[in-house]
């Protein structure tokens, strides 16, 4: 099953490193450095295998935090000689400042989308459905959440043994008919029926597919919460 996922706006290193740590409750002025190196570089062979494309800087950071693991391993100093800084800071310093970026721009497409209401979108972001999910899940998010998927797979059923070829094309048409039901439905539920790790690698890629395309959404009500996937609210006419 050859296919390559491609995201016009794609999230970076940074990115990803500031999920793992706020999904974790770590502290960015004192980073668990072995562990979120170890998590990091999991993500990366998870996107990796499942074909989507990342810029060079992903793997610049994966080595940077290698480095930074090999330097916390060195033995401490001993006394009387000139003690080093922490490896750590200049990574966390990059953390802050770009936390503080995205804050800034997060803010600005807040406040360009509670504007986009008063032109007759409200009526688009009924969701219909008592669960307010007003954030939406980004592509960490799911691929953390498909992670777990992958994981409660049976070993037996990874063999795949006598499974059926199965093409991304099918389960976008799949996912379509379920969307036309107009309700919300939860991350997991996408992979019901799903027979094998490729059926649920397929599954994965249609979703993808189709929020890059505008048909899907995927929120959440609170951060780093239960996903539900649902059609894209469409923009309303001005005429209507």
């Amino acid at each position: 099953m050859a296919y390559r996922v491609r995201l016009e706006a794609f999230e970076g290193p940074l990115d990803l490193l500031l999920y793992l740590i706020q999904k974790d409750e770590l502290d960015i002025y004192n980073i668990p450095i072995a562990r979120i190196t170890e998590e990091y570089l999991q993500c990366l062979g998870l996107m990796q295998m499942l074909n989507i494309e990342m810029a060079g800087e992903f793997a610049v950071m994966a080595a940077t935090l290698m480095q930074i693991k090999s330097q916390m391993l060195l033995p401490v100093e001993a006394e009387g000689e000139e003690e080093e800084g922490d490896p750590r800071d200049e990574l966390a310093r990059q953390l802050l400042e770009y936390a503080k970026y995205r804050g800034a721009a997060d803010h600005l497409r807040e406040r360009q989308a509670a504007m986009s209401c008063l032109f007759s979108r409200e009526a688009a972001l009924d969701w219909g459905d008592d669960t307010p999910l007003k954030l939406e899940a980004g592509l960490f998010d799911l691929v953390d959440a498909f992670s777990r998927v992958l994981a409660s797979l049976p070993v037996d059923a990874a063999m795949e043994v006598g499974i059926e070829e199965v093409t991304v094309e099918e389960k976008v048409r799949l996912i379509l008919d379920r969307l036309r039901e107009g309700k919300p439905f939860p991350f997991e539920e996408l992979f019901h029926g799903c027979r094998g790790r490729v059926h649920l690698i397929a599954a994965f890629l249609a979703l993808l597919e189709l929020v890059r395309l505008g048909e899907a959404s995927t929120m959440q009500a609170e951060p780093f919460g239960t996903i539900f996937i649902c059609a894209a609210p469409r923009e309303a006419s001005l005429d209507a």
